[in-house]
């Protein structure tokens, strides 16, 4: 085969990416990319282009990270609320458990009577 360009970047988890190339891999990648950007004086050379790729695969994950879990803190915050209210509307209903037995009437009593009924 003449004249083919090959280039393989291999990223390890947490450490620095490694490229194999031929004839060139700046001339790979910008074909690909599309886009020319002076090297950076920091660190000039190829390792800058690595970097970047590198660098945008992980924002992505961890953006894709961000996302579900700001999704699932929603959902328990929004169960958290509809939790609380049904509370809210619970205790409104039993209010009348507190007050006297003299003050309740007979369906209130009778309800009481089988409720202390069922915990025997």
């Amino acid at each position: 085969m003449t004249g083919a360009e090959v280039g393989i970047i291999v990223f390890p988890p947490g450490n620095k990416p490694y490229y194999f190339s031929h004839p060139n891999i700046n001339k790979i990648i910008d074909k690909y990319v599309c886009y020319e950007r002076p090297p950076s004086p920091s660190s000039p050379g190829i390792d800058d282009k690595y970097v970047q790729i590198f660098r945008k695969a992980n924002s992505i994950t961890l953006n894709t990270q961000l996302n579900t879990l700001q999704d699932q803190l929603d959902f328990a915050l929004n169960l958290k609320s509809k939790l609380k209210e049904k509370n809210k509307n619970l205790e409104s209903q039993q209010e009348w458990f507190r007050g006297p037995i003299e003050k309740m009437n007979y369906t209130e009593a009778s309800m009481l009577k089988e409720g202390l009924e069922d915990l025997l």
